[in-house]
């Protein structure tokens, strides 16, 4: 369905008329009730703003329809640049909500205002679902192959299957340095911003990202007993592990400014965009512009790789059927063992900060996982942390009492660099396939799998198919075959539901314990049954 527009001339009565119009729409196109309500005071923001800024007797043009997927409205009017969208919301916070769908965007072409707001967050099917679908395309013509040639098999093999996976991995490693850089530089520049956040602000950010690489180490640490790692050095004695971590922190720093984006060196990409990110804090208001460019920037390679993720079925069905036509199937067995590991450590993890944070907040942990469990179940059964954001936020506030300007600021933020157990899926993972392809190790490379599995989660793009492009930088840094990602594709299948979950119940907690450290919890209200 195409964009159908409608002309206003702006007035109390209008934005009423406008607003029913948009919440008819999405009842008739079955947008979910709890998106419905929220969809509709954010419509009714806009266009107040629009009216107090100009006036009654303004002009605007609305138009609501689909749009590659999705379901769109978009508010268009003639004047000077103006944007009817800030709502005095940390702006750090807006950017974030914005990514996720949850926030309308406005943009500028001369004197060509547009507000635009993603009305539904995801299709009917979502990623997965096709996904599995092409999974199970692959199972079945894989298994109809014994009727096939096996020269012509060997053959669809070298000449089609293996050079579409090749060339998808291709396109998304062009695009996937520029994305790490940009995310990470893009986040340097709002989280340095003094104005903003504040010190509490850093502080909260400080604390999730050290949790994170706590997690991720000690997530280390415990499946090293269960694999079968291959330590090049051999018997190393303390003097060569130490020489090995001295050696990694020089390696830190890049030679030049090209080969890390050549090369794919996640690592050097992110030093690289946190000194340009500290720089052009420090030249202030001279690097407004350049500041601008990196957010734009950012915004247009999330597109693009949105774009190419859409493509990981298609990837997934090539991999697949070449493993089965090659006679390789066995390897798909290797993916149970880390499925059970990460199952596990996750229940502990989830477990162990449960009653921590029962201890910190000095609340009877029945009562606590009572009050965390609705949005959390939502986000287990959907995969989808944007549908359980209303809840989860209204959890925060209402039922565990963490003031609402705590909570708008640090819920979004969180959603997107606090995800314990998706530090646990990456570190797992990665020590998996170190075991299975037996790539040489050494407490130098499970560190730096520790660090990059950290500052891979921050780094990941909030898009459908956000996760292959994880892999692709992550296995690539650490050495990893390309392969590895089909499986590590197929394991996300299981884990996504319990991965999602996880994250949502996890940061309602830490929320709440961020809360009672800057006094800003009523605790009646966590008290109350």
């Amino acid at each position: 369905m195409k964009m159908v527009y409608k002309d206003y001339t702006l007035s109390p009565s209008a934005v009423d008329a406008i607003s029913s119009d948009v919440q008819s729409y999405l009842g008739r196109h079955k947008v979910k009730q709890s998106n419905l309500h929220r969809i509709r005071l954010t419509v009714e923001e806009v266009l107040l703003n629009l009216l107090e800024h100009f006036g009654e007797g303004f002009m605007i043009s609305v138009g609501i329809g689909k749009q590659f997927g999705r379901q769109v409205l978009r508010i268009r009017y003639t004047a000077e640049p103006y944007d009817p969208t800030k709502s005095g919301e940390n702006p750090l916070t807006e950017d974030i909500l914005r990514s996720l769908g949850l926030f309308p965007a406005w943009s500028c072409r001369g004197k060509s205002n547009t507000v635009s707001l993603v009305l539904a967050e995801r299709p009917k099917h979502g990623t997965l679902f096709y996904i599995a679908l092409a999974a199970l395309s692959a199972v079945i013509l894989g298994a109809l192959g014994g009727f096939i040639p096996e020269d012509v098999r060997l053959a669809a093999v070298s000449s089609i299957l293996s050079p579409a996976a090749s060339s998808f991995l291709g396109l998304l490693s062009t695009f996937a340095g520029v994305m790490i850089f940009l995310t990470i530089c893009s986040g340097i520049l709002d989280m340095g911003d003094t104005a903003t956040l504040g010190r509490m602000g850093k502080s909260v950010v400080i604390r999730f990202i050290v949790i994170s690489f706590v997690i991720s180490a000690a997530a280390a640490v415990a499946v090293l007993p269960f694999m079968r790692l291959n330590f090049s050095s051999g018997a190393q004695t303390q003097s060569s592990a130490l020489a090995e971590i001295v050696k990694m922190i020089f390696d830190i720093l890049p030679s030049n400014i090209i080969d890390p984006f050549r090369t794919g060196n996640t690592f050097h990409i992110i030093v690289i965009a946190v000194f340009i990110g500290c720089a052009l804090l420090a030249i202030g208001e001279r690097g407004s512009r350049v500041r601008g460019l990196v957010g734009e920037c950012a915004v247009l390679f999330q597109h693009i790789v949105s774009a190419v993720c859409a493509l990981v079925p298609l990837f997934v069905f090539s991999m697949l059927l070449q493993l089965i036509w090659s006679g390789q199937t066995a390897v798909l067995l290797t993916v149970l063992k880390p499925i059970i590991l990460i199952v596990v450590l996750v229940a502990v993890l989830t477990l162990a900060i449960w009653i921590t944070s029962a201890v910190i907040l000095k609340c009877p942990p029945l009562l606590l996982m009572k009050k965390v469990l609705p949005p959390s179940l939502i986000a287990f059964t959907t995969a989808s942390s944007v549908s359980a954001f209303q809840l989860a936020t209204e959890t925060c506030e209402k039922k565990l009492g963490v003031k609402s300007s705590l909570t708008s600021f640090v819920y979004p933020l969180g959603s997107v660099i606090y995800m314990p157990s998706s530090v646990v899926y990456f570190t797992v993972l990665v020590l998996t396939f170190a075991e299975t392809y037996n790539i040489a190790v050494s407490a130098q490379w499970i560190i730096m799998a520790a660090v990059i599995s950290t500052l891979i989660t921050i780094a990941m793009p909030p898009i459908p198919g956000g996760d292959i492009l994880c892999y692709t930088v992550l296995f690539s840094s650490l050495g990893i075959p390309a392969e590895a990602i089909m499986l590590a594709t197929a394991m996300g299948i299981v884990i996504d539901y319990i991965d999602t979950g996880a994250n949502v119940m996890l940061l309602i907690f830490q929320i709440a314990c961020e809360a009672k450290r800057l006094d800003c919890l009523d605790e009646s209200v966590l008290s109350e049954n």
